[in-house]
């Protein structure tokens, strides 16, 4: 197969979907009780069991080769990283809570599972693994340690980011929570590409979960103190704050001549976007996930 590296792509992102589809479902019926333990299950599964498709099934000069290197995993890169992190959080939440207010939605919709304050902190160490560590490791795997690569070599570096971002925020499957992850998909990914590695990455995708996750326990616990009055002052202010502080770590980094330049398409580039998207398993999950978000019949 000519394009077999962009077809099997499109294939596991499409069980990948499916996987996590089948986990809100069983999610549900297990309840709330053990909804952490779903959550985690179920990211293992999504995420690791494509991973190993595409390791398994992709051979010869296009093998997978995941960047795992730790050279780049310095004081001053995690703390880009974390910067980075508290930026999609707060960006995250305030879109949400936007697109809900104009999709006159109720608030509650930034928790779509529900989770109540109460069991955060009696549990939260589990949570801590279950809902940020966990997840955080295995969608950066799949998402910028494969598929990145996958696409940026058909595609180039920039485009590689655009795809690989808006397969991270489809496979939310959420309307009003797709803006949000799609610039976290961005950040993470050039993350990735800049330090050649998926741990800074994977430190920036677990900061973004923990601040969320913290978002959900205040706002949950302090409702009734009428929180929603300031919460969204205080999270602009941070949100502008630790934008500030990535700025400055992103110029000494431009200065220093440590970014790469991004890599051009060996194709051109409208050949690159047919071959990636236009393959049977990226269609099946585009229509997946229209059915999902737009037409509610999933």
């Amino acid at each position: 197969m000519k394009h077999k590296a962009a077809f099997l792509s499109g294939v596991s992102i499409y069980f990948c979907f499916c996987i996590l589809m089948a986990g809100g479902s069983f999610g549900k019926t297990w309840g709330k009780s053990q909804i952490e333990i779903s959550i985690l299950l179920f990211e293992i599964l999504a995420f690791m069991i494509p991973t190993a498709f595409m390791i398994l099934f992709i051979r010869g000069k296009d093998a997978i080769k995941i960047p795992v290197s730790i050279k780049q995993i310095k004081p001053k890169n995690i703390r880009f990283s974390i910067y980075l992190g508290i930026i999609t959080c707060l960006l995250s939440f305030l879109l949400n809570i936007l697109f809900l207010h104009f999709g006159s939605q109720d608030v509650s919709g930034i928790n779509p599972a529900a989770i109540q304050g109460r069991d955060i902190q009696q549990n939260f160490l589990v949570y801590l693994v279950s809902i940020v560590i966990v997840p955080a490791i295995v969608e950066e795997i799949y998402i910028h340690g494969v598929l990145f690569g996958v696409f940026s070599r058909y595609a180039g570096t920039k485009i590689g980011m655009i795809i690989s971002s808006l397969v991270f925020a489809m496979l939310h499957a959420s309307f009003y929570n797709f803006v949000g992850p799609f610039i976290a998909g961005l950040l993470f990914s050039w993350l990735t590409y800049i330090f050649k590695s998926i741990w800074p990455s994977v430190i920036a995708h677990a900061t973004n979960n923990l601040g969320y996750l913290i978002m959900l326990w205040i706002t949950d616990t302090y409702s009734a103190f009428g929180i929603w009055k300031y919460i969204y002052f205080v999270c602009f202010f941070l949100l502008l704050l630790f934008a500030y502080f990535a700025l400055i770590c992103t110029e000494k980094l431009l200065l220093s001549g440590r970014v790469p330049k991004f890599k051009l398409p060996n194709r051109p580039s409208k050949q690159a976007v047919c071959i990636l998207t236009l393959n049977p398993g990226a269609i099946i999950f585009i229509i997946s996930f229209l059915a999902k978000t737009v037409f509610k019949i999933i």
